[in-house]
């Protein structure tokens, strides 16, 4: 058995993504009895005993698919309680979390949950062996190695089940190399051994990679589903306060309305419901069902329009965040980061203006939900993180329905998004560097300073080619802080937890190397280049042509070639830039690296 401390930190580093709350948002949001035909259909019913391997539910946005897929978990979870080589996992991926659309995190989550057999807390001998050479040393786990430890976990039970949740909200870019894993686990596992699961909508690569795959198909029609929107709505009217009020003649047409026109969409049932039971009188309810929205565009774009203008600019710098920030953002964090000005003159500044952002879920509850606290966080209302409440929101921000309709002043673009989130982030953590340093006390996981220390430079590497200069000039600025920033954040060791006091960081040009920030590096040795040292010893990688070369940055490491970086520096978790360039299948490197001399 491994002794306990092990196993939680073992466990520790699997879970670096808890689907549990995802799983459990979902639970809370069936209503009993609803998602039976599913359970006690051919289709379910074959797939569970083992037959095809593969069911796909897909169906259009707001149609009830995450709900599903929690009762398929529940019923399964049932099965294998029941039976002691039997095992599930599952991932709920999201579009308002980068780290719930990242594949290894899937996998460390998959590895993570399947052990727990009832029978034996120990771990099985492939994971400790894969801790131990990745997250016990600090590397990042491969994925090719985590495919192949799931697969030799799964073969060691006799009944596997998979559940994945919303594909769609995969970025395109990662969602090939899904796909196609998709397949080949599949392939690995005969169907009686091993059932997948997986929703998505119905979008063309998806279609085309599964329909190859001859599993099972559901497709979520309106007529199936109507009767579990119509039981949705029976339970509101009788549950939900602002209904009370109301005559049952009321409730009646309230119901019969909502159930033709909703098209098989759950979301938009749900925001009209919450939108009528802010109706005072049945004359204001017949007004309101006289001329209900037709789609969810429709929804957004009158919550919108409702705004107080008052609030309508913070509101929008709300939604920037909402949809696009690295992380979900707590209400304390919300309320601190939009009131940040968009000036580099005033980033010492303290704002004198305050968000309210209980408001926020006031104005528009509707487009905007809460997570729960995550482990280890305060569970009062001010860490309570919040989201959008539906993919569909963020589609309808960012899409040009929005920008040429009558809420165009809600449009928002990820590029945008990221220049005024990389200023606020900027601005607070110079704000604190004038503060003075706080060494030694520990800063909150759930500030927004810790937040902006962590991500600002995702944000500005994004925006690195078009953003104005002011703000590559706060970057750098950031970047030569040192110990103000790196005490708080320090991506070169983002598992140390305390900062050290003895602890002595890299210079400013290991961390452009690091964080792959070419423009930021042009500027640093552009405007000071007898005061920097490409060669300067120091941080995980030992120098900044290691750190550049183990990122795959190529135009970084011709930049430190050009002002003189010693090729064959040694030192480092790799030794030298040309064993971290190869270890890390990076060729262009390995080549400009050889022409140069490496040996």
């Amino acid at each position: 058995k491994t002794p306990e401390k092990k196993f939680q930190k073992v466990q520790k580093w699997l879970n670096v993504v808890d689907p549990t709350s995802d799983y459990s948002s979902m639970r809370e949001l069936r209503e009993p009895d609803t998602g039976t035909w599913l359970l006690e259909g051919p289709e379910y019913i074959n797939w569970k005993e083992g037959r095809k391997g593969l069911l796909w539910l897909h169906g259009i946005p707001g149609c009830g698919k995450s709900v599903l897929s929690a009762t398929v978990i529940k019923d399964v979870e049932n099965l294998c309680e029941s039976k002691d080589d039997h095992a599930l996992a599952y991932f709920y991926f999201t579009f308002s979390d980068s780290e719930k659309q990242n594949l290894v995190n899937m996998l460390l989550s998959l590895i993570g949950q399947l052990p727990k057999r009832p029978s034996e807390r120990g771990l099985p001998r492939e994971v400790v062996d894969l801790y131990k050479s990745t997250g016990a040393v600090r590397k990042s786990a491969e994925i090719k190695e985590l495919k192949k430890v799931l697969s030799q976990i799964i073969k060691g039970f006799g009944r596997t089940f998979i559940v994945l949740d919303a594909l769609d909200e995969v970025p395109t870019r990662v969602r090939g190399s899904l796909l196609s894993w998709i397949g080949e686990l599949k392939a690995d596992h005969n169907a009686g051994s091993l059932s997948i699961l997986v929703t998505s909508r119905p979008e063309a690569d998806i279609v085309g990679s599964l329909e190859q795959l001859n599993g099972f198909s559901i497709s979520l029609q309106s007529s199936t589903i109507d009767p579990d929107i119509r039981a949705y709505i029976r339970k509101s009217l009788v549950g939900k306060n602002g209904f009370k009020k109301f005559t049952q003649e009321i409730k009646s047409e309230i119901e019969k309305t909502l159930v033709s026109g909703s098209q098989g969409m759950f979301r938009w049932v749900d925001c009209l419901l919450r939108i009528l039971e802010e109706c005072m009188e049945p004359k204001a309810v017949r007004d309101a069902l006289r001329e209900l929205p037709e789609d969810l565009d429709s929804i957004y774009a009158r919550i919108l329009e409702a705004i107080p203008k008052r609030q309508k600019e913070y509101i929008r710098r709300a939604m920037n965040w909402l949809a696009f920030s690295a992380e979900p953002l707590t209400l304390s964090q919300l309320a601190e980061a939009v009131v940040i000005e968009y000036n580099v003159d005033k980033y010492g500044e303290d704002s004198e203006n305050l968000f309210d952002t209980y408001s926020l879920m006031s104005i528009c509850p509707s487009l905007i939900s809460f997570e729960d606290a995550r482990d280890g966080e305060s569970s009062s209302q001010d860490s309570w993180r919040l989201r959008l409440a539906h993919f569909s929101v963020k589609e309808y921000l960012i899409s040009d329905r929005a920008a040429r309709g009558p809420s165009a002043y809600y449009h928002i673009s990820e590029e945008k998004a990221n220049l005024r989130m990389g200023h606020a982030c900027l601005g607070r953590i110079l704000r604190h560097s004038g503060e003075g340093t706080i060494r030694g006390n520990k800063v909150e996981k759930t500030s927004f300073l810790y937040h902006s220390a962590r991500h600002w430079f995702t944000y500005f590497r994004s925006i690195e080619y078009t953003a104005p200069t002011p703000l590559f000039e706060a970057a750098v600025k950031v970047l030569e802080l040192g110990q103000a920033w790196l005490d708080m954040y320090d991506p070169d060791n983002p598992w140390q937890s305390d900062p050290l006091d003895s602890r002595t960081y890299p210079p400013a040009i290991y961390y452009c190397s690091l964080l792959n920030l070419v423009t930021a590096f042009k500027l640093l040795v552009n405007r000071k280049e007898e005061a920097v040292n490409v060669n300067a010893q120091g941080g995980h990688y030992g120098n900044a042509l290691q750190a550049a070369a183990k990122n795959g940055t190529e135009p970084i490491v011709r930049l430190l070639l050009e002002r003189g970086a010693d090729v064959n520096a040694r030192g480092g978790y790799y030794g030298n830039a040309l064993q971290a360039a190869a270890k890390n299948g990076t060729e262009p490197i390995v080549r400009l690296l050889l022409e140069r001399g490496a040996d």
